[in-house]
């Protein structure tokens, strides 16, 4: 894809779509400035043709009056502070009077929305600029634009808002000479609407909770491992980490960001300050020296300030991501919207430059502190990793049978190194990266080359053939036995995970599909309208003022009814012919959602069933289709 079309992209994507922010104001200000010329001319006739029909008048005073209304509109009178105008000002009609002032008013507003967001665009612009230059910048932009964009886009709201209501009466007063009592109802609820979500969303905090599965390593625990990262930390020139996380993520990462961990006991523990995570999967894979730039890495992020710039950005992009939620959600705020969302487009722009850069700077202090050879070899190692593991997983996910038992782990320590030995050959090293919860990794042939790593294909062959346990996960008392643990849990998760979409993949042709199918759907019985029982299975539902069941393939379509009783419309196809049987449904609001609830679930899992057969014998469909949905508004 070349830069240029990437560009437009771009451009088409976020920059386009944000002009949408100007839509309202600019037709609002053409309108009102022709309905403000038309009434102004309404009145300039008015008043020559009152003075020319006047018989007391002299000639010449008559001249004098029409040169003068001639001369000066009425949207002039209004504005005006002079003495005369402001007498002849309180002589005019004050059904008069209220319309004119609203229309001032409407185009100072829409002005003022134009002028605005004019300047927001500027400013976003500078923001954004500054924000490339360092993370300190980056950090006091992105605090300075989410204060000035959040205040910006609320007023926006709110004033569009009322553009959009002062329409909906003009629009048909001017052009019809009438109101519509319920259009200003409509569009005032919807511009009220708008306006109390995206307020709501300013106040409320999204939860930015950050759980990891593993366990904190004390100093009791691992001496050795605590004495070794604090030599390291000297050689970084950083504090050592206050807390160090063991787990079983094929990736290491550090953070300064409340880490929640939960352990082996299901208890979560919330750890702050500046926290490690190592794999211990990963820490047996690698050789000292390689696992030593590895951690060189991680802790360079600390001397860099980048897990303090992480821990400060964060929570403003969390909350500026529920405000755009908002102004999603808002009906009438879309315009601002788009414009939000090309500011968040354009600051990760900036986010995944500097990330990079950090990326950059941690490989070649590692580089620095081992040798160019370890970092590359140990990138090459959890990338590596990384491919086979997530290969694997696919394989166990995309099985047809019910696993007895997810072998992830045996299946990785047995077959890693045989792996690794192809690894060079199979994948492009341009196109891959490795896993980080926070950042945006390069590419990486990019970080080799960045830490003056040269090579050829024929020259990696072989250079992963290591199988020797890491003397860093040697250094965790009980290490096989906290990586055993962890990974008897994964993959306990991971078969029942499966099972549960197996469930959704399976039209049961033997007991044993049968089985697990209903495990997840079993026969339940509701109460329907009359009082009696409605009864759904995985296959169909059953009531007994039907002369038979109705099955989930049958159905074409369901709707929620409330004329003539509440109750639920069925169109099933039988016969090439569509017919609709009705279920009537309790007059009780907790049965009548239980009904509505069960068969939602247990016609999407039919047709998703239905849909994932057909993708594996006919053309590609969606395998989880979005179903039928019910409202008891």
């Amino acid at each position: 894809m070349s830069e240029q079309f990437t560009h437009l992209g771009f451009a088409r994507t976020y920059i386009y779509p944000a002009l949408a922010l100007f839509l309202i104001p600019v037709a609002s200000l053409v309108f009102y400035s022709y309905v403000q010329s038309s009434t102004d001319q309404e009145f300039r006739e008015a008043n020559i043709g009152a003075i020319k029909a006047d018989a007391q008048a002299t000639p010449e005073e008559k001249a004098n009056a029409i040169d003068f209304y001639e001369d000066v509109p009425l949207s002039s009178i209004m504005v005006s502070s002079d003495p005369s105008y402001i007498d002849l000002r309180n002589s005019l009609d004050k059904m008069l009077l209220a319309e004119q002032w609203s229309l001032i008013w409407a185009i100072r507003i829409s002005w003022i929305c134009i002028l605005a967001g004019i300047a927001a665009f500027v400013m976003t612009a500078i923001a954004v600029v500054l924000s490339l230059q360092s993370q300190w910048l980056q950090y006091i932009s992105l605090l300075f634009s989410w204060h000035s964009l959040r205040a910006f886009c609320t007023l926006e709201v709110i004033a569009q808002g009322l553009l959009v209501f002062s329409l909906s009466f003009w629009i048909p007063a001017f052009f019809f000479n009438v109101y519509i009592l319920k259009l200003l109802l409509v569009f005032g609820l919807m511009a009220g609407g708008a306006i109390c979500v995206v307020v709501a969303a300013i106040f409320k905090r999204p939860n930015n909770d950050f759980i990891v599965q593993g366990e904190i390593i004390t100093r009791d625990m691992a001496p050795q491992l605590w004495y070794d990262l604090e030599q390291l930390s000297a050689k970084a020139q950083t504090a050592p980490p206050d807390h160090v996380v063991a787990g079983i993520d094929d990736n290491f990462f550090v953070t300064q960001l409340p880490l929640k961990v939960q352990g082996k006991d299901q208890q979560i523990q919330t750890l702050t300050g500046r926290s490690l995570f190592v794999s211990l999967s990963l820490l047996k894979k690698l050789p000292g020296q390689e696992a030593d730039a590895v951690l060189l890495h991680e802790l360079a992020h600390f001397s860099g300030d980048d897990t303090l710039y992480s821990q400060r950005i964060a929570p403003l992009l969390s909350r500026y991501d529920h405000f755009l939620s908002g102004l999603h959600e808002g009906g009438l705020s879309l315009p601002v919207f788009y414009f939000a969302v090309m500011f968040r487009a354009l600051y990760e722009i900036s986010l995944g430059r500097l990330s990079r850069q950090r990326e950059f700077r941690a490989d070649r202090l590692a580089s620095e502190g081992t040798s160019p050879e370890d970092m590359a070899h140990a990138l090459l190692r959890i990338t590596a990793y990384s491919q086979y593991r997530g290969e694997l997983e696919k394989e166990f996910f995309e099985a047809e049978e019910v696993h007895e038992q997810v072998n992830l782990s045996e299946r990785i320590d047995g077959g890693f190194l045989a792996y690794t030995r192809s690894f060079i050959d199979k994948h492009n090293l341009g196109e891959l990266a490795t896993a980080h919860p926070f950042d945006s990794h390069p590419p990486l042939s990019h970080r080799l080359e960045s830490i003056g790593f040269r090579s050829t294909p024929d020259s990696l062959l072989g250079l992963l053939d290591d199988d020797s346990v890491g003397t860093w996960f040697q250094k965790i008392d009980a290490a096989e036995t906290l990586e055993r643990e962890q990974w008897d849990a994964y993959e306990q998760q991971f078969r029942e995970f499966h099972e549960q979409v197996l469930a959704y993949r399976y039209i049961p042709s033997n007991e044993a599909e049968q089985e697990l199918v209903e495990k997840f759907f079993p026969r339940v019985e509701h109460t329907a309208g009359k009082d009696r029982p409605v009864v759904f299975d995985f296959e169909k539902v059953t009531y007994e003022d039907w002369d038979g069941p109705i099955y989930y393939r049958e159905i074409e379509s369901i709707s929620f009814e409330t004329e003539w009783g509440v109750r639920l419309d069925i169109v099933v196809k039988r016969d090439g012919k569509n017919k609709t049987i009705k279920l009537p449904l309790s007059k009780s609001k907790p049965e009548r959602q239980e009904v509505l609830e069960t068969m939602q679930n247990y016609y999407a899992r039919a047709a998703s069933a239905i849909a994932y057969k057909e993708q594996a014998s006919g053309p590609p469909e969606e395998i989880i289709p979005e179903g039928e949905t019910f409202s008891m508004e």
